[in-house]
């Protein structure tokens, strides 16, 4: 009977203990890899041409507003002066929002190329090391929770992928 009731109490004990808990900021992770680094080396040099463009016409709208502030300058050009900015503002708008949305398209398809082998890797070094919930903290949409016992998995994650690569 005593060594029932010992049993009964080391089951009591297992169950109490709170689960396992880890975080992970997922995106930072698939960024170290190696596949997400030259994700990245990749995207710059497809967008490195754009970049270029925009900050050139950075320099154009900068050089004109310049020009507006000299003093002298007539009426008809002052005028001409402040269309032709408005113009070359309002395309060089156009131009960033187009590239900052190409630019996302992207980045959200090296993140779903490379999203489901980090998931995996996730999902075996959970189950490897214990962890009952991984919780992504990468995005600012999830609100983050208090848990004092969880640890943060990331590099070791990432370790892992690059292992998992590797083989």
């Amino acid at each position: 009977m005593k060594v029932l009731s010992s049993f009964v109490l080391a089951v009591g004990i297992l169950c109490a203990q709170p689960p396992k808990i880890a975080l992970i900021n997922m995106q930072q992770a698939i960024v170290d890899t190696s596949d997400g680094k030259a994700a990245e080396r990749r995207l710059n040099a497809q967008f490195a041409p754009r970049k270029a463009a925009l900050d050139n016409a950075q320099k154009e709208i900068a050089t004109i507003a310049a020009q507006l502030k000299q003093e002298g300058l007539g009426e008809e050009e002052r005028t001409r002066l402040n269309k032709l900015m408005e113009e070359k503002a309002s395309a060089f708008d156009q131009d960033t929002d187009k590239a900052d949305a190409d630019l996302k398209d992207a980045q959200d398809q090296v993140l779903k190329d490379l999203g489901p082998k980090m998931v995996a890797t996730i999902a075996q070094y959970a189950k490897d090391h214990g962890y009952s919930v991984v919780f992504d903290i990468s995005s600012s949409e999830v609100p983050r929770l208090y848990a004092p016992n969880a640890t943060d998995i990331t590099r070791e994650v990432t370790a892992a992928y690059e292992r998992r690569a590797k083989r």
